[in-house]
């Protein structure tokens, strides 16, 4: 530390001899002091400061309860010596620098006496060189932005921590921020606390720093340092007037407010300069109030900043401005016309209009409640009769009580730096793992703490006693492989994992190292374990639906010959070895659905499991639980787990027949369609809007299939078809015309033929590529007949498919929905390119969602007249439009906003697909999916079959797509036909 000198020393000197008024402000005597929140933490972090100076900590104290003047405040009561404050923009610099400078509250309140003077402040506001730093010598406190200290070489930013006792960090959950690291670790081991409103980062990862005190949204509410908020909701489900509509509301509130005699101005919160300057067209013709555009590159920022705190301008339309550091308790009104999609800059936002003034009335929200496209948290705020003071409590105390649930698990670990340290890396393991049985008194996790090796030093070790986990950490130097020397090394950094299953008597063990490695620390943690492998292992393939070996391992006993790998084409052939005993499974890694949802799963004879992922400590143990029930569930026949795997054939000199369904690549997932994009000649579709046609068999070699989209307009789209040619040992995609964008643009056929389509025929089996797959226990299933219900279709025009716009019940769509109608309480048309079905239909009840999706198909006519019939051809189509729709499954909001979503879309040209309930109906099953079981079920309904003259090749057809969707979500499927 530089010599204390000068003014510096001056201050310094005053404040170890000032004693600080920690008196708590009385509301009902008026007699001033602290607020609650203050008081509380300020002994918190003073109190961690004496305790443990060294470890990051954290203060939660929402928007408008006082946080800036408790930083204050703690420098002087702290005594600190010389403190760095980190903020993260430069308006917050210049009020922090303007407050602290003068301490007026502080001294207003009685906190701080006359004894203590103003502390010298230097902000910090371009890279400064080595010598510059030393100049700070004359500072109590130094204020800066994290970008101003970006330009600082590593020396200068080391020598400005060697300058500084303290660091406070504050508005801490941007601390994620590359350039925000690189400040901590400057003052790593030193004196550094955090402050927030929301003490989660917008990366979802944990904020580091032990949160020391937590003040609650609800008290700060109930202990009114928070205005009321009103939420003026607006319902427009049409896009085109939406703005308009919401921009009405709020002036009006505005206009009414300042009748009344407050001076509250609005803010219009844009999510793009683009969306601002459209709506700022909205607000100017309000020329009495003043409106004002204002973003990051408007000219005269700083000087229109000026002019709006001295409340020129009544209506102020801005992207991402006047959020931390600006304090105008003036803006009370807010329009939001695009919705924050995270929980932390939400409630900073509206804690910016919050605050308490007497001279001043009660924030106010504007918003459409139409299809907010937001998680189920934020969505509560958008509801009919929402209660934003609530919902935002709800919300914040969620978050953090999350948050702290983090550190709950952390804190099950011993408080040294081992945990610290461990935790501080982000542990990312591979899932996998050996699983032993170990009887309970043979677990001895503390015996890792005598971990010895002469290759390999233990560095970091934490036990969980609690949960029965152990975290280890070690060192292990060897030689290189390409010298014979000592001198030179390579190190490895391995990591160790066990957890124990009490309830099955289980232990799992991971390390990153080597077998003998796993072994050793196995047998220094637990005693006479027994290894689960052979057959017991490979039940964690039970239960995998539609299940594809990506590669297998064969143990075999023939002289010359004791183990062979296999992969591709070569799998099918070895099935049969394993089946009939004259190979043995060594291992096997699959692909396939389990709950409808796409998984990998690995194992081996010598007991390893596995999944092709990584994830956190705690999703490992969570994963060690799931496969815990399988392996110890004695019911499950290992011998049979495979008998309905997948096999794989080449496809040569010709393409199969009976090819009736195309689908997008197994790559493309629902969660991602939506964000890939394909374009034809400059118009983009979105993918979920391109719907792919029945492949049509040009000759032996040539494949086409068709695609036809919804355009922006809402007009129908064909598209260029897609041409797939089989060659000698490969295959070809063709598209030139068109081209993908995931997130960049490039070729399309190129993407596909990398990612082929998926292909299903009439057999049961799926083409990928030049390859057949089919189970044998699934090929040429024809449809139970108990599933087929024939309808009497009377006079109906079975000819005639869709409703359309004019709501035609003299269709095969409309006679169906008037036949369900009374059976949901919620009936859609989805009917079109991009459809989920062309009728969703709803009812639910306290714990589940039940969702019907009604697959609708013409009968052709024929000499004039649609008789049903045999026709194999009737049912091609309507399969593989049914076949496609089971990719909706476990979707969740994701479902009910695609309805919302093509609802809006069609409502500008007159068409209201809401056949039965309203908009309203969507939006409260959006909410409720996240606590309800969504149960779909498939009907597919097609008047050209006659029940009574159904032939063999019509029900291997819905036999092939009943298998399909009952593989991959369990559900059965109805098939409607006439009499």
């Amino acid at each position: 530390m530089a010599v204390e000198t000068g003014k510096y020393a001056d201050v310094y000197r005053s404040w170890q001899q000032h004693l600080f008024n920690f008196n708590l402000a009385v509301r009902e005597t008026q007699t001033p002091g602290l607020r609650k929140p203050q008081l509380a933490a300020l002994y918190a972090a003073l109190g961690h400061l004496v305790m443990a100076p060294a470890t990051p900590a954290t203060i939660v104290m929402p928007t408008g309860t006082g946080k800036t003047d408790t930083m204050l405040g703690l420098l002087i009561a702290g005594r600190l010596t010389r403190t760095l404050v980190l903020v993260p923009s430069d308006p917050l610099r210049s009020q922090l620098v303007e407050k602290c400078t003068e301490l007026k509250k502080l001294r207003e309140i009685g906190a701080v006496s006359a004894t203590a003077l103003n502390p010298v402040v230097r902000a910090i506001g371009s890279s400064l060189s080595a010598d510059e730093v030393q100049q700070l010598v004359e500072a109590n406190v130094i204020v800066a932005t994290p970008q101003a200290l970006q330009r600082f070489e590593q020396p200068t930013l080391e020598a400005l921590a060697g300058l500084c006792s303290h660091l406070i960090i504050d508005e801490a959950h941007h601390v994620a921020a590359q350039t925000w690291s690189r400040v901590k670790n400057a003052f790593n081991n030193k004196p550094c606390l955090q402050f927030t409103a929301t003490p989660f980062r917008e990366d979802n990862q944990p904020l580091d720093g032990k949160i020391i005190y937590n003040y609650p949204l609800k008290d700060a509410q109930n202990d009114g340092y928070f205005k009321a908020i009103e939420f003026h909701p607006v319902r427009e489900y049409n896009l085109e007037l939406a703005d308009q509509v919401v921009a009405d509301k709020a002036v009006a509130l505005l206009r009414d407010d300042r009748a009344r005699g407050f001076n509250h101005l609005l803010i219009v919160r844009a999510r793009s300069q683009k969306r601002a300057a459209e709506l700022f067209e909205l607000y100017k013709q309000h020329e009495d109030l003043s409106p004002i555009l204002i973003h990051s590159k408007v000219h005269n920022r700083a000087k229109l900043l000026g002019e709006i705190v001295e409340k020129k301008y009544k209506i102020i339309v801005c992207v991402n401005m006047l959020g931390e550091g600006f304090d105008l308790p003036e803006l009370k009104i807010a329009a939001i016309h695009d919705q924050h999609r995270s929980p932390a800059v939400t409630l900073q936002f509206i804690g910016r209009l919050t605050r308490v003034d007497d001279t001043l009335g009660d924030a106010k929200f504007v918003a459409n409640i139409a299809n907010q496209k937001v998680d189920y948290q934020m969505a509560a705020l958008y509801k009919e009769n929402a209660d934003w003071s609530a919902v935002i409590r709800d919300v914040s105390q969620d978050k953090i009580a999350r948050e702290i649930e983090k550190e709950t698990f952390i804190e099950q670990f011993p408080e040294d730096a081992n945990a610290e340290d461990i935790f501080g890396l982000n542990p990312n393991p591979k899932i996998s793992a050996i699983a032993y049985h170990v009887e309970l008194e043979y677990w001895r996790p503390e015996k890792a703490k005598h971990f010895s090796h002469k290759k390999e030093s233990l560095q970091l070790l934490s036990i969980n006693e609690e949960a029965d986990t152990i975290i280890m950490v070690t060192r292990r130097e060897t030689p290189v492989s390409w010298a014979h020397t000592s001198s030179i090394v390579d190190t490895n950094w391995v990591l160790y994992l066990a957890y124990y299953h009490t309830p099955d008597k289980t232990l799992f063990v991971h390390s990153s190292g080597d077998e003998s490695q796993t072994n050793r620390f196995l047998n220094l943690i637990s005693k006479d374990a027994r290894r689960i492998s052979g057959e017991p292992t490979f039940r964690t393939l039970h239960g995998i639906k539609l299940m594809k070996l990506q590669n297998v391992g064969l143990s075999r006993m023939r002289k010359g010959l004791r183990f062979t790998m296999h992969v591709g084409r070569d799998i099918n052939t070895v099935i049969g070895e394993i089946e009939n005993g004259t190979a043995r499974k060594s291992n096997i890694f699959a692909t396939g659905y389990e709950d409808g949802q796409r998984t990998t799963v690995g194992c081996s004879h010598k007991g390893k499991i596995w999944e092709m992922n990584s994830s956190s400590i705690n999703d490992w143990i969570e994963w060690c639980k799931r496969a815990s029930q399988k392996l110890n569930d004695a019911t499950i026949n290992p011998s049979e787990v495979l008998k309905d795997v997948l096999r794989s054939e080449k496809i040569e000199a010709a393409w199969p027949e009976g090819l009736f369904y195309a689908d997008w690549p197994t790559s493309i997932l629902i969660e991602n369609e939506q964000k890939i994009s394909l374009v034809d000649r400059a118009e983009v579709f979105n993918l979920l809007d391109v719907e792919l046609g029945k492949p049509r068999r040009i000759d032996a070699l040539t494949l086409e299939v068709p695609m036809r989209a919804t355009a922006v307009d809402g007009a129908e789209r064909q598209l260029p078809d897609i041409t797939i040619r089989l060659l000698d040992d490969d295959y070809k995609f063709s598209c030139p015309e068109v081209r993908i964008v995931l997130p960049e643009e490039s070729s399309f056929e190129q993407y596909l033929d990398i990612n082929p389509l998926v292909l299903l025929a009439v057999d049961g089996s799926m083409v990928e590529g030049n390859y057949r797959y089919y189970s044998p226990n699934s090929l040429d299933l024809k449809l139970p007949v108990a599933l087929i219900e024939p309808w009497d279709w009377g006079t109906t025009q079975i000819h005639k498919e869709s409703m359309r716009v004019d709501r035609n019940l003299d269709t095969v769509q409309g006679f169906t929905y008037r036949r369900i109608e009374n059976d949901y309480s919620f009936i859609f048309n989805d009917d079109g390119a991009g459809e989920i079905a062309d009728l969703v239909a709803i009812k639910h009840n306290k714990d589940a969602i039940f969702i019907d999706l009604y697959h609708c198909k013409y009968c052709p006519q024929q000499d004039g007249q649609a008789r049903p019939g045999a026709r194999v051809s009737d049912v091609y189509e309507v399969c593989g439009q049914a076949s496609r729709s089971v990719k909706w499954l476990h979707t969740e909001e994701k479902f009910f906003n695609r309805l919302l979503q093509r609802y809006q879309q069609s409502l500008p040209k007159g068409f209201d697909r809401i056949l039965k309930g309203d908009p309203l109906d969507l939006e409260l099953l959006r909410n409720k999916c996240h606590d309800h079981e969504m149960v779909f079920r498939f009907v597919i309904v097609q008047p050209g079959i006659s029940a009574d003259k159904v032939s063999a090749d019509q029900l291997a057809v819905l036999g092939t797509s009943y298998s399909y969707i009952k593989s991959v979500s369990g559900s059965d499927v109805r098939v409607i036909t006439s009499i």
